[in-house]
């Protein structure tokens, strides 16, 4: 079995929750996709994508459940999505059901509760923060914010996260508090912060055990796939589930 070089949370969860973030090693893709593309939506060949798919489910209790992401706020329970699903959360309560998320620079954001009995993943983006993806994700839990733990995965940074005035409009035009976020550069040019949105929206919504926020998608080229510095390019994944198991 190939060997995959895996991100995991340094989050004090219940042990019923595993999670990782795969990287852009250990896969068959080649060129601009090597090695571990995990979408078929990007260019690559089809083939290469389902080896690294199943190179990928040799990590796990079972195969993932992806979504077509639309940088909506849709979350759905895992169990019965699929890939034809649009959607851009997911969540589940089912044991060893596998929760999965694509990107390339947005930010994957996994959560679960204190009791282990539920998880969920997110898609967000810069449209996904405006339309409030976060929040649907919260929604879902049964379990009161406070009692949540997030863990924000691998994004692109501010520092090379240029957009035009426009955006940040959007923004202002939910909460002025927004601005803080967004750094000025050349007329009309900001730097986002996307770590820095999502967690001022957690803890709007009263999650204060936000983990996570460290890498760049951008600068580490060796390690992540990223949309803003070269297209087409792969798509790593996020992954979270539930297993109770001894094993």
């Amino acid at each position: 079995m190939n060997s995959l070089d895996l991100i995991h949370p340094e989050w004090a969860v219940h042990k019923n929750v595993h999670a990782f973030f795969t990287t852009r090693h250990g896969g068959v893709s080649m060129g601009k996709f090597s090695a571990l593309n995990l979408s078929h939506a990007v260019g690559d060949d089809r083939e290469h994508v389902a080896q690294n798919r199943q190179i990928l489910n040799g990590y796990l209790p079972s195969p993932p459940h992806w979504v077509t992401q639309v940088h909506g706020n849709t979350a759905v329970t895992a169990e019965i999505s699929n890939e034809t699903t649009k959607a851009d959360a997911l969540y589940t309560r089912k044991q060893r059901t596998v929760c999965g998320i694509m990107t390339a620079d947005c930010l994957p954001v996994l959560f679960t509760n204190r009791s282990g009995d539920q998880v969920a993943v997110a898609h967000a983006g810069w449209r996904g923060l405006t339309e409030g993806v976060l929040q649907q994700t919260v929604s879902s839990f049964n379990s009161i914010p406070s009692d949540l733990l997030v863990q924000l995965g691998p994004a692109i940074s501010q520092k090379h996260y240029e957009v035009r005035e426009d955006l940040l409009q959007r923004f202002l035009d939910l909460d002025n508090t927004y601005q803080k976020y967004f750094l000025p550069s050349a007329q009309g040019i900001y730097f986002a912060d996307l770590y820095g949105i999502a967690r001022h929206q957690l803890q709007q919504l009263g999650i204060n055990s936000i983990f996570g926020g460290n890498n760049c998608t951008f600068s580490q080229k060796d390690i992540f796939f990223s949309h803003r510095r070269e297209q087409p390019t792969g798509r790593i994944g996020a992954l979270i589930w539930l297993d109770d198991s001894t094993k």
